[in-house]
């Protein structure tokens, strides 16, 4: 059996590359996102943190989802998946409300609704292994009326 000795600066080099992979992976996301309008004014709500996004805005809206609250007339976010996600979280938080998330995802058909419930504290949220491609996002409220939400956007399990 044949082994292969690594130098520190090869082990370095490597680190360097995986890491600027993975920055300009994070960029690549975040301009295709802008690309798919993303508007200027919520991207001043984009906080980038270690662990993911947190997105901030009103819930509700007048559009009866038929099942999944009241909703707005356009997402509260959008993202455009350039590959599929092993592990990605939504959870929402709103300051009253009854609060849902519904998820379009980019195939036909592709729609979940969850409710905020006691369970949950009121916290919706979905997890799971994402398919590439876009995505609309709604936080809604089942009372129809309108609250301040968090939206927390996690790839850590």
């Amino acid at each position: 059996m044949k082994t292969t000795k690594c130098s520190t600066s090869q082990i370095t080099g490597l680190f360097k590359f995986n890491t600027i992979s993975a920055l300009l992976l994070t960029v690549g996301i975040l301009l295709i996102n802008l690309e798919n309008g993303v508007a200027s004014d919520d991207l001043s709500k984009l906080i980038l943190s270690q662990s993911g996004k947190t997105i901030e805005g009103l819930s509700g809206g007048s559009t009866n989802s038929q099942g999944c609250g009241f909703i707005a007339d356009s997402p509260s976010y959008k993202m455009n998946l350039s590959q599929k996600i092993d592990y990605m979280r939504l959870t929402v938080e709103a300051t009253g409300g009854q609060p849902t998330l519904l998820v379009i995802g980019p195939n036909s058909g592709d729609s979940f609704c969850v409710l905020g419930d006691g369970t949950s504290g009121l916290k919706p949220e979905i997890s799971g292994v994402w398919e590439a491609g876009y995505y609309q996002i709604y936080v809604g409220d089942r009372t129809q009326s309108r609250h301040k939400f968090v939206l927390d956007i996690s790839t850590n399990n």
